[in-house]
């Protein structure tokens, strides 16, 4: 035991620059988040703050929302944060316009009815009603709810007399944008 191996050695050298890098790592990561005014918050609560920003699109740093995973990002530094058990999905019921997405852009996806109040409701496979409210779309024109894993079924929104139905997933490989809700005249 007098002697420590130089494989000893080396891990122990390892551990102390692993546990450097972690620390600096980690005052990197405070600091971007303090920045970009998301210090202190959990996943879902940095999703809901970027949401509600009252400024126009794109902001000036990307929060992309996967099936797993928000990034953040300033185009210098990308920090990824675990969804956790709950799949967040963006919609945005459009009239006129939208755009093709998979992944969404809580920074720069823009939709067409900005601030504007919308009853939803949706269903999973079963027929169970997983939300029934009036929600209403934030300033870049989606509506972001937070919705078990692993389901499928559909998002059904009603707006001045007009009306679309259109199925999600929320699987591990599912998009988190979805652009195809088309209002149309209810017949």
């Amino acid at each position: 035991m007098k002697n420590l191996s130089a494989y000893a050695i080396n891990t122990i050298l390892l551990g102390s620059a692993l546990a450097a890098f972690s620390q600096f790592s980690y005052a990197q990561d405070q600091s971007f988040l303090a920045k970009n005014g998301l210090e202190n918050k959990t996943t879902p609560q940095m999703v809901e703050y970027i949401n509600r920003l009252q400024q126009d699109r794109p902001l000036n740093f990307s929060a992309a929302v996967t099936s797993t995973e928000l990034t953040v990002s300033d185009g210098k530094e990308a920090h990824s944060y675990p969804l956790g058990d709950k799949f967040y999905l963006s919609f945005a019921p459009y009239i006129t316009y939208t755009h093709p997405c998979y992944n969404h852009n809580l920074s720069s996806c823009t939709g067409e009815l900005k601030n504007t109040a919308f009853k939803v409701k949706i269903i999973d496979q079963q027929g169970k009603v997983i939300a029934s409210n009036n929600m209403t779309s934030y300033q870049n024109g989606f509506i972001g709810v937070w919705l078990p894993r692993n389901i499928t079924g559909t998002i059904n929104v009603t707006y001045n007399g007009l009306s679309a139905v259109t199925p999600f997933a929320t699987g591990n490989d599912s998009q988190t944008c979805l652009t195809s809700v088309k209002l149309e005249k209810t017949i």
